[in-house]
């Protein structure tokens, strides 16, 4: 099965400096339109499709509170091809390790004038430094650890925050604790920013960062598509986990690269 998603190119090494350095500073940055009109369409297309599986409507279904469509590169070639195009992967390597993985591949929505947001404000999964009460934050001179990369992109316009676009506290990821409101989040003085985007643009962040999915009061449903990366030490989120078993499907027409991305990697440290 094709895909018709692109290789795509890599950023000079001037465009991923400044990039890492965002990351480092910042906890996130917006990168601008990086798929094409029919890459998009492609996306939207699976994740429709998922969402009016049968399957979907069962409990046990491929989802995660009905609102994240999980292992999406089992699903449509699409997906699984977003994992090593450019230039996500070589970000991704940049700033995790050229041994780095596929965490897990989820894609949200959000429906047309629910006017809730996704998830609340929140780190995702574990605070990973956390800091006792007393100390404000992490030194800001030394760079904070990115141990999971969150790449996402709008398959649908979010050019106004009515739409719901993904939001982030600047810099919260050096708090070392989860947000600390879930009505207006600040940290060190510095408000949420909205990310706006047109469909097909891309941002990546820090998943310490504080964020999240902002309510949709709009008139029509949100389609966010993406990757998340991680070191190659942290687990691979693959449900039903230790019972996982990757269809043979998924390994057709795939690349070492892409291979590795997947999981299969050389021996390590620990085997």
């Amino acid at each position: 099965m094709s895909s018709v998603i692109r290789q795509g190119e890599a950023y000079s090494a001037a465009e991923t400096q400044r990039i890492v350095e965002a990351i480092n500073c910042e906890g996130y940055c917006h990168l601008g339109q990086v798929l094409e009109a029919d890459e998009v369409a492609a996306l939207k297309d699976a994740m429709e499709r998922k969402m009016n599986d049968p399957k979907m409507q069962e409990e046990a279904g491929d989802h995660i509170r009905g609102k994240s469509l999980m292992r999406m590169f089992e699903y449509d070639n699409a997906f699984r091809d977003l994992i090593v195009r450019e230039p996500f992967a070589s970000l991704a390597e940049t700033i995790l390790g050229a041994d780095c993985h596929l965490m897990s591949q989820n894609a949200l929505f959000t429906d047309a004038g629910a006017g809730e947001d996704i998830g609340g404000w929140h780190v995702d999964d574990l605070v990973h430094f956390p800091l006792p009460e007393g100390v404000e934050s992490h030194d800001r001179r030394i760079p904070m650890a990115c141990l999971v990369l969150q790449i996402f992109t709008p398959l649908t316009d979010v050019e106004v925050v009515e739409y719901g676009p993904t939001q982030v506290v600047p810099g919260s990821h050096y708090a070392g604790r989860r947000p600390d409101s879930q009505d207006n989040p600040t940290f060190a003085g510095r408000e949420p920013v909205s990310l706006l985007a047109r469909a097909g643009d891309a941002y990546l962040f820090n998943n310490q960062i504080w964020h999240r999915g902002g309510p949709n009061r709009s008139d029509r449903n949100r389609f966010l598509g993406g990757v998340t990366y991680s070191k190659r030490f942290i687990s691979q989120r693959f449900y039903p986990f230790i019972d996982y078993q990757m269809p043979e499907h998924v390994w057709q027409g795939a690349d070492e690269r892409l291979q590795r991305m997947l999981g299969r990697h050389d021996k390590g440290a620990y085997g």
